[in-house]
């Protein structure tokens, strides 16, 4: 009974220490712009339709499509080989969702979940249980899945058109820094590069 008592303690012991290292990133967040990668919003005239649907300039948070400014990473198709034309359309409007940064995130913890706001007012709810979960953003589909690596959490999301972005959330600093490392990749169009940047956000 003392055995099985120890290994029930010692196992509740290390799920408390995993959870005190997860990184607490909660909290109003401002956008530092002079830590953020320098950022470039398309305009309305370069935005893609696909039938009679025209794209639009918002979708959700940043790190999830978020209405604010894209990172001057590179946009668009570079070529590298031929590909369809709904393809090239839909991959340029998810490297476009997949950049844009919110000036503003409000990020606030329900049990397992997390609200992430953006400055817009539009509101996900991310779950940390490495599920993929799909949702409109805009007008493409997107596939998102969260978890745990340590202490910095990782949202991954698959856009309609082959665009994958993978976001690795992290607090630093005294006072606290919000850190949004991001990498991402276009899987389907021929030729095209990656994109790395980072968002640095001040608590408020």
């Amino acid at each position: 009974m003392w055995r099985i008592l120890l290994v029930v303690t010692v196992a509740g012991t290390s799920a408390l220490s995993v959870a005190q290292d997860r990184a607490d990133i909660t909290g109003v967040w401002k956008l530092n712009a002079e830590l953020t990668t320098a950022a470039r919003q398309e305009g309305a005239s370069d935005r893609p339709s696909y039938g009679d649907r025209r794209a639009p300039l918002g979708g959700g948070p940043a790190g999830m499509g978020g209405v604010g400014r894209g990172p001057a990473t590179g946009g668009g198709y570079s070529g590298g080989g031929r590909a369809d034309p709904e393809d090239v359309a839909k991959a340029r409007e998810g490297l476009r969702l997949a950049t844009l940064t919110s000036d503003e995130l409000t990020i606030v913890r329900n049990g397992n979940a997390y609200v992430v706001t953006d400055a817009n007012g539009t509101s996900h709810t991310w779950t940390t249980d490495g599920k993929t979960t799909k949702s409109e953003v805009g007008a493409l589909t997107v596939e998102t899945r969260l978890k745990w690596d340590g202490p910095a959490l990782i949202v991954e999301r698959k856009f309609e058109g082959g665009v994958k972005a993978t976001d690795r959330y992290t607090v630093s600093g005294n006072p606290r820094k919000l850190l949004i490392a991001s990498k991402v990749q276009n899987t389907k169009i021929p030729g095209d590069r990656d994109r790395t940047f980072q968002r640095v956000y001040d608590l408020q």
